[in-house]
C-alpha cells in the first residue's frame, strides 16, 4: 500500500504498531507515527489532515485460534473501527477486511473483519473484502516456511479450492476503492488452486518433498479449529471489484517471489 501510494506521488502518513514496522515504513519514505489505533491522541491530528483514511489495522490472526480467542479479536476489531469512525467524521475511509467464506457464507475466521465493517458503516466508507493474501508475510508465507521446515502437512483431503490474491493486487484494489463509489467490494483471483495444488507449488518452489496428509481433527489441536475450518472449506468468493481495478499481469511471478521469501 505504502509503496504503491508513494509511487503515485501521494503524501503518506502511516500508523505503526511496532518499532520494526515504524522503521520499515520510514525507510520506504512515509511519515510514520508509532502508536496503536487505541492511542488516538497521538495520531488524531494527522488523520484530520488526511484526504482519505485507509484502515488496515485489524487484529492479527495467528495460530492457534480457538473460539474464546476469536471473540477477543472481534471486540478489538470493533473497537478499532469505532475509533476510526469517530475520527473520520464522514470523510472518506477505505477498509480492507478478510472475506474468507464458502457457499453458506463467511467462515469464523472472517468474524473480526465483519465486526469492524458493522462498526464503520456510514457515509464515505468503502470496504474491500479480501481472501488469503500472499506476499512477504502472512499465513500463506508461514505455510511455505512450515513446509520448508517439514512442520506443515496437507489438512484433510486437500481437494478444496482456496481463494487467494497477491499483496500487490490487494493494495491496488484498496487504492482503486478510494476513487470508487461508497459500498462493499470483493476481490480475488479467478483461478482458485486447491489446498493440495497450493502446497505442491510451495514445495516445488522451496525444493522440498511433498508432505503427507493430516486429519483435520488432529491438525486443529495444534492450529485451532478456526484456522483448520478455513483451510479445509470449499471457498467460493463472489468477485465484485471496485471500478478501475485490474489484476496484475505478474500474478505468477508475485506468487513465486512470495513463496521464496
Amino acid at each position: 500500500m505504502v509503496d504503491a501510494l508513494l509511487e503515485q506521488g501521494v503524501e503518506v502518513t502511516t500508523l505503526a504498531r511496532t518499532d520494526r514496522g515504524a522503521w520499515e515504513l520510514r525507510d520506504r519514505g512515509a511519515t510514520t507515527i508509532r502508536a496503536d489505533i487505541g492511542e488516538s491522541i497521538q495520531w488524531d491530528r494527522a488523520a484530520q489532515d488526511a484526504e482519505v483514511i485507509f484502515h488496515l489495522g485489524l487484529p492479527r490472526i495467528t495460530p492457534p485460534v480457538r473460539g474464546r480467542h476469536l471473540r477477543k479479536l472481534e471486540r478489538e476489531a470493533q473497537a478499532g473501527a469505532e475509533i476510526i469512525h469517530g475520527i473520520a467524521a464522514g470523510r472518506d475511509v477505505v477498509m480492507g477486511t478478510c472475506a474468507i467464506g464458502d457457499a453458506d457464507g463467511p467462515l469464523d475466521i472472517a468474524r473480526p473483519g465483519l465486526a469492524a465493517e458493522r462498526a464503520l458503516v456510514g457515509p464515505g466508507v468503502r470496504v474491500v473484502r479480501l481472501p488469503w493474501a500472499y506476499g512477504p508475510s502472512g499465513f500463506i508465507c508461514d505455510m511455505s516456511r512450515g513446509l520448508q521446515m517439514r512442520r506443515f502437512r496437507v489438512v484433510g483431503a486437500g481437494d478444496n479450492p482456496i481463494a487467494v490474491i497477491g499483496a500487490r493486487d490487494a493494495a491496488a484494489a484498496i487504492i482503486a476503492a478510494s476513487l470508487a463509489p461508497e459500498g462493499t467490494y470483493t476481490v480475488a483471483e479467478e483461478s482458485m488452486p486447491t489446498q493440495v495444488e497450493l502446497v505442491h507449488l510451495m514445495c516445488t518452489t522451496r525444493g522440498v518433498p511433498r508432505p503427507d496428509h493430516l486429519p483435520a481433527r488432529m491438525a486443529s489441536m495444534a492450529m485451532g479449529g478456526v484456522i483448520i475450518e478455513a483451510l479445509t472449506a470449499n471457498q467460493r468468493v463472489e468477485v465484485a471489484p471496485p471500478p478501475g481495478f485490474t489484476h496484475s499481469q505478474r500474478r505468477d511471478e508475485d506468487l513465486m517471489d512470495a513463496l521464496r521469501t
